[in-house]
């Protein structure tokens, strides 16, 4: 029996490492191995026994990562971090932290009969769980994610705050311009954008495993500006909440005897 059957962790997983560089400077008694042909970290924040990895972009890096690090060992919490952009139109900022009601795969489908700004649902699940069919939708746990949004605005300080939370959407092809910006907003009223977050709640739903996902705004979603964007205040951000997260007794004990808010 490995040793997280006996002892409940959280998995945290990020695209890049960057994006889970400033989590790793708070583990303890890090210890390296690989799984799936992954670099994957064991360590412990607090006394929380954590396991990180870094899965790579995409929709595909991300499932392989996620299925190959929990079939060595089911853990109690998936958390999906590190940065993402944000629609402009729905008033964030650059390094508030986002937290997803609902993960939506914005290509997934059939041809749209439109102008194919996203397809049609798919009419046969991707995933089914508990009898429940999801085709191209994944939602989160609601309490859970309610918990954490309260958790992060009574304990972050008031200049790192900049919380929220609701639909995401992930995508293959990043946006690019303002149009397709605001024609996708106004399709799902998505607040952020990124490239792995739907993958990794399509697993979590699979493995039937309580899903998070914390990034935080690395830029605005539509035209690239690349000189506005600020990756190290979002890395940093979404560091500090999930730390916040998992050093909160009163959020993660719960989870790690299995019972959800």
């Amino acid at each position: 029996m490995a040793d997280n059957e006996l002892i409940p962790d959280v998995l945290i997983t990020a695209a890049v490492a960057g994006e889970i560089g400033p989590l790793l400077d708070q583990v303890r008694f890090p210890v390296e191995q690989s799984i799936g042909r992954r670099s994957l970290i064991r360590g412990f924040l607090n006394d929380i026994p954590l396991r990180l990895v870094v899965s790579g972009p995409g929709l595909v890096n991300t499932a392989q990562a996620l299925t190959a690090v929990i079939e060595s060992g089911r853990p109690a919490l998936v958390i999906q971090t590190g940065c993402a952009g944000a629609f402009r139109t729905d008033g964030r900022a650059i390094g508030d932290i986002g937290l997803a009601v609902e993960e939506i795969d914005a290509q997934l489908g059939l041809e749209a009969a439109d102008d194919g700004i996203s397809p049609e649902p798919l009419p046969f699940p991707m995933v089914t769980t508990d009898g429940v069919r999801f085709a191209n939708r994944y939602p989160l746990n609601a309490s859970l994610v309610d918990a954490a949004v309260n958790t992060l605005n009574n304990r972050l300080p008031p200049k790192s705050r900049g919380v929220f939370k609701g639909t995401f959407l992930t995508v293959s092809t990043i946006t690019t311009t303002d149009r397709r910006a605001d024609r996708l907003y106004r399709r799902f009223s998505a607040c952020m954008e990124s490239m792995e977050g739907s993958a990794g709640a399509h697993v979590a739903l699979h493995y039937g495993i309580p899903f998070l996902e914390v990034p935080a705004a690395s830029n605005f979603v539509g035209r690239r500006d690349r000189k506005s964007w600020d990756l190290d205040l979002a890395f940093d951000r979404a560091a500090r909440a999930v730390s916040t997260l998992i050093r909160d007794p009163g959020f993660i004990q719960p989870i790690l005897k299995g019972s959800l808010p």
